[in-house]
Formats: structure tokens, C-alpha cells, sequence
């Protein structure tokens, strides 16, 4: 559809919107609408207020939180209805889906109760109407066996399938809108398409309107005809998806860009974007940022270490089975997590591993930092074969000094409790218990400088910071033992674009400046060109291929690897549905399926 010539009445109007909490303001003036079957994106960095808006929409802000200005869904201005016609329009013409699926389910009750559970209590449905309608939503977002499905509990399905999932159940109640909160940030790029393409065809059939929260600009501008810029809660400028590129005004929307909008590559996914200065714009209050990689330590400089010393890290025949309810739910069956994987590091190298969840690459990371055993195979690290258990504690002190691990997400990483002082203080004196009060203060000192973060940071606890302060705070902890290596698992996933290339900068001059080895665990194959020497791509527990950077990323081999590149979002690209095996197209809705009006409920 033509957004620019859409005259139609919106189904959704932000006019002004205002959000603010005791003694802050943090939504000063969001304005944008959504036409019918219009797709809009609004971006920004963490902090930016897009999520804070959209939740606004869905009536899910904290009591204490007010607004101003105005909210209209279908014309209605929300401030002049009562509570109960609010809380039905909002529950019968808007569906909202969540950034991560697993938080939003009972883990201890089975998809079905959640599948027809709005359908039951909301829409009135018999049981029965209810489980055959949620059947007919799981097959039309692409899950196959959706009886079984239904008798599965959470744990048992993957991101991608939760995030279907959660899709159907938001289709339930036949929306007029979707809100779309960072739905696919956790997702690998293969699952990320699929989603995106569902939700695509889904929006074609049923004439949906969507607003797509995200802070990845290159995805925005594939699945959205216009998308909003949010800077420090202020909408800056609105662009036509297709020439956004061209129209930008706004330096921070150029910024955005050049971290996640890599220039047309013919296709191939190619790009190289290289770290360059971006700046945060101040969604990262108190970073230091300006100290990122020099043009020198780019990508463009990245070398191969071919023949030199002997590898810090080298990883043979390793495999890791693990026992699992069988599909029937009688009995157990054996899932092969890793199966032969093979390859090396090299001290002061970066070697990424990248592949779809579940591909194997993080059981594989946790096994070498022995949190994990092994079935069969070797681990051997600075020459000690680890596939030995550590005995005694002298032991399992020394190992962890040697390899240390940065975690997705930080905020659980860390302890709450914690200062930043306090953090740093017990990582150091683990490793260097008879250091002297003055010696730790020094080195946290070092350690701060190091990650680049003000040392007025360091009496704040987790709460108080930012997503990518939390990461520098995690990355300082992790240097605190002085190891030969770091495994850093999914460590910028969760991260806004921009701050992101700023981790990626940093943690290629750490290693530049100390010499430690970085092993990257990423689904995302942009991660890999910023920072990584060699790569090495699973799939189903196994290594694909192996190899130098160039090679994998410029003149993949392998059939799997090039299926990674082409989902990449770049300039001109659109998600489509590529592994589900299913052809027909997605129903239309028809009168069977519809909801009543909220005038029929009275």
C-alpha cells in the first residue's frame, strides 16, 4: 500500500504524546499515526521511549506513570472513554507482541491454555470452539503438528516457534492493529525472516495495520512503508521506508543508518561496515565512547593469523548428547547437541561461531569454559587438556583465570545488589585474594578505563544503567582475571545497533591492547564481519565450514552459509518463508472466525 497517498482515517494516532513518572519526563512530544494495512516502524536507540509509547497504546504503563497528549484508536480518543469500553477496544482491535515470548508464558501450563485462553474468557467461546480455532492459528503462522503443539509446555518449543506462537494468540481476537515490541531481536537471522515473512503475509490476508518497534533500522525499512525516528523521546523525523536513505535529514538518523544499513551488495550480503566513531547521542549517559577503534582497527585491517604460534584454544572430535522427552511424550530420546566439532584459536586471534539457535554454538562455548562435560573429545587450552575435570578448587580458580565468559544478558549476569565497586572488587580479589585495598582500587581503576566508563559509575547498581554500560561492566568483571580468553555468548544480541558497534569496537581494541583471544558466539553475521579472524558455521550440532573470514562471508561453500547471508536485511531485501515446507498460501479470514463488535456485547 502507498502511504503517501493514504487518506484514509488512521487506525492509530499519537498526537503529542507525553509519558512521565515522578520527577522525570521520559516522552516529551511521540506523534506519528498508522493508516489501515499501513506498516510504520518507529526506531531508536535503548532509551529513545519507543517502547514506554507503544505500551502507552496498550494501556500497559505502570500505575504511577501519567501521559499527555492524545492516543486515538479508530478515531476514538482513549482519554474521553470509560474503563471498561477501553479496555475491550484495546483487547478486541489491538494485539500486541513481546520482544521475548518465554517471559509473557506460564511455564507450567501447556500452549493450549494459553492459545484459548483470551478466546474462552474474553470472546465467550465453548472449550472446544475455542481449542479448534487455536488449532486453525497455529497452521496458519506455519507450525506444523499444531495438536501437538498444543499439549507442549514452553520449554519445549524453540524462540522462533514461542514467537509464532505468541503471534497466533494475538490473532485470536482478530486485531485491527499489531504493536510489535523488538519481536524479533532475540531471533537468529534465518528464524528473524521467517517471523518477519509470516507476519508479512498474515498483514496481506487480513488488511492489518502494524507498528513495528525496533532499533534495527535495516529490518524496519524492509517490512515497513514509513518509519519514525525517536531520539530522547521525541519523535525527529518520519521517512518513506523506500528513500530513507536519500531523505534522511537528521545527523542521528544518518548515524542509525551507518550502523545497521549496510550499502547494496548485489546480493550477497557482503557489506563490510566498519566500526568509524558512531556516538550514542547520549542513550548511554556516562559511556565514554570516544576511545572506539581507529580506522586502522577496523574491519577493513582485519588479518588472518595463519601460521604462527601453537593455538591458545584448540577443540577436536567434541560431541554432547542430551536426553529429551521424546516428541510422543512416552519415553525419552537422545539429542545430539554437538557431534564432531573441530577447530582452533590463536592467542590474540577472533574466531566467531556463529549458527541458528540450536545450532550447538553455545552448548560448544559453555563445555569449553566447563560448564559443560563432554561426551567424547578434546578441549585443550594453553596447552592443558581440559577435557579432564578441574580437581579442587586451586584448580577450577586457575581455569576460570585462563578462559572467562561475557553472557547475553547482563542484567542477570550481574547482581542486583551490587555496586559497580563491588562487582569488580569481588572478581579481582577472587583471583588475587591477597591484594592490598589500595592494589584493588588501582586496578578497578584500570579496569574502568579499560571498558571505557566514567568512575562516577561505580557506586551505581545494574538498575541504574544502561544496557551497554551493564555490557562494560560485565566485560571489565570478565577482564578482572587477566584470562587468555574470552567467550563472549550472544554478548551484543540484545544490544541497540549503535551500541553495539561501540562493545564491538571496544572489545577489538582490548584485544589489540592485551593480547587476550576472543571467541564470539553470535547468530548474527554482521557481529562476525566487525570483529572476527576466522569463523566457523554450525548447524545441527555440526561444523558446516571453516575458515577466514573472507572466505566464509565473500565465497561461502556451503549451501547453509549462503542461506545466513541472504537473510541478512539490506537495501531492497524482503523476508520470505524459506524452511517451513508449507506452499498454500495463508487463509483470508472469513466470517466464521470474526468477533463480535464491542456494541454486540453489551
Amino acid at each position: 500500500m502507498s502511504t503517501s497517498e493514504n487518506t484514509a482515517a488512521p487506525v492509530l494516532e499519537l498526537d503529542g504524546l507525553s509519558i512521565s513518572m515522578p520527577g522525570r519526563t521520559l516522552v516529551h512530544d511521540c506523534t506519528l499515526h498508522v493508516g489501515p494495512g499501513e506498516a510504520v516502524g518507529l526506531v531508536g536507540e535503548s532509551g529513545s521511549g519507543k517502547t514506554l509509547s507503544v505500551r502507552a497504546v496498550a494501556g500497559l504503563l505502570p500505575a504511577h506513570f501519567e501521559t499527555g497528549g492524545a492516543i486515538r484508536i479508530l478515531g476514538r480518543d482513549t482519554a474521553e472513554l470509560s474503563a471498561r469500553e477501553l479496555r475491550e477496544l484495546r483487547a478486541r482491535r489491538i494485539g500486541m507482541i513481546f520482544q521475548t515470548p518465554r517471559a509473557h508464558l506460564n511455564p507450567l501450563r501447556p500452549i493450549g491454555d494459553f492459545m484459548t485462553e483470551a478466546l474462552v474468557t474474553v470472546a465467550g467461546a465453548k472449550p472446544d470452539s475455542a481449542r479448534a480455532r487455536a488449532l486453525e492459528l497455529l497452521d496458519e503462522v506455519g507450525i506444523t503438528d499444531p495438536a501437538r503443539r498444543l499439549r507442549q509446555f514452553p520449554a519445549e518449543l524453540s524462540g522462533g516457534l514461542l514467537q509464532r506462537v505468541m503471534i497466533a494468540a494475538t490473532l485470536a481476537m482478530d486485531p485491527e492493529i499489531l504493536l510489535a515490541d523488538e519481536i524479533t531481536t532475540a531471533l537468529d537471522v534465518t528464524t528473524q525472516e521467517e517471523v518477519m515473512a509470516v507476519i508479512g503475509e498474515l498483514r496481506k490476508h487480513r488488511e492489518l495495520s502494524m507498528l513495528f518497534i525496533t532499533h534495527d533500522l535495516a529490518l524496519a525499512a524492509a517490512v515497513t512503508d514509513r518509519v519514525a525516528v525517536m531520539r530522547q523521546g521525541r519523535t525527529i523525523e518520519t521517512l518513506r521506508s523506500a528513500t530513507m536513505r536519500r531523505d534522511a535529514r537528521e545527523e542521528y538518523t544518518r548515524v542509525l543508518m551507518s550502523a545497521s544499513l549496510p550499502a547494496d551488495d548485489g546480493g550477497s550480503g557482503s557489506a563490510r561496515p566498519s566500526f568509524g566513531s558512531h556516538r550514542s547521542f547520549g542513550a548511554e549517559a556516562g559511556d565514554s565512547s570516544e576511545a572506539s577503534a581507529s580506522p586502522e582497527t577496523s574491519t577493513g585491517g582485519r588479518r588472518d593469523p595463519g601460521p604462527g604460534p601453537a593455538p591458545i584454544l584448540a577443540v577436536s572430535g567434541l560431541r554432547k548428547t542430551f536426553r529429551v522427552r521424546s516428541a510422543t511424550g512416552a519415553g525419552h530420546d537422545t539429542f545430539v547437541a554437538v557431534d564432531d566439532v573441530a577447530f582452533d584459536l590463536a592467542p590474540g586471534g577472533s574466531l566467531g561461531i556463529v549458527g541458528e539457535s540450536g545450532s550447538g554454538k553455545s552448548t560448544t562455548a559453555r563445555i569449553i569454559c566447563g560448564l559443560e562435560r563432554a561426551d567424547a573429545g578434546t578441549v585443550t587450552v594453553a596447552g592443558d587438556d581440559w577435557s579432564v575435570p578441574a580437581r579442587g578448587t586451586a584448580a577450577r580458580r586457575a581455569r576460570a583465570k585462563t578462559v572467562q565468559m561475557v553472557f547475553q544478558d547482563p542484567y542477570q549476569s550481574l547482581d542486583r545488589r551490587q555496586t559497580v565497586r563491588e562487582c569488580l572488587t569481588e572478581a579481582i580479589r577472587v583471583h588475587r585474594p591477597r591484594e592490598t585495598r589500595s592494589a584493588v582500587d588501582t586496578r578497578i581503576d584500570e579496569l574502568m578505563r579499560q571498558v571505557h566508563l566514567d568512575g562516577a559509575l561505580l557506586e551505581a547498581r545494574p538498575r541504574a544503567l544502561s544496557g551497554g554500560q551493564r555490557q562494560r561492566v560485565a566485560i571489565a568483571r570478565a577482564l578482572a582475571a587477566d584470562p587468555r580468553i574470552l567467550v563472549l555468548d550472544e554478548a551484543v544480541s540484545a544490544l541497540d545497533v549503535t551500541t553495539q558497534v561501540e562493545i564491538l569496537s571496544l572489545l577489538d581494541a582490548i584485544r589489540r591492547d592485551t593480547g587476550v583471544a576472543l571467541l564470539m558466539i553470535t547468530h548474527d553475521l554482521t557481529v562476525i564481519r566487525r570483529l572476527c579472524d576466522r569463523v566457523a558455521v554450525m548447524r545441527q550440532g555440526a561444523v558446516e565450514e571453516y575458515g577466514t573470514a573472507d572466505e566464509i562471508l565473500d565465497a561461502p561453500r556451503a549451501e547453509y552459509t549462503r542461506l545466513l547471508l541472504d537473510s541478512i536485511p539490506r537495501e531492497g531485501w524482503k523476508p520470505r518463508r524459506r524452511r517451513l515446507g508449507r506452499t498454500s498460501a495463508i487463509p483470508v479470514v472469513t466470517a466464521a472466525h470474526t468477533i463480535p463488535d464491542l456494541e454486540d456485547l453489551a
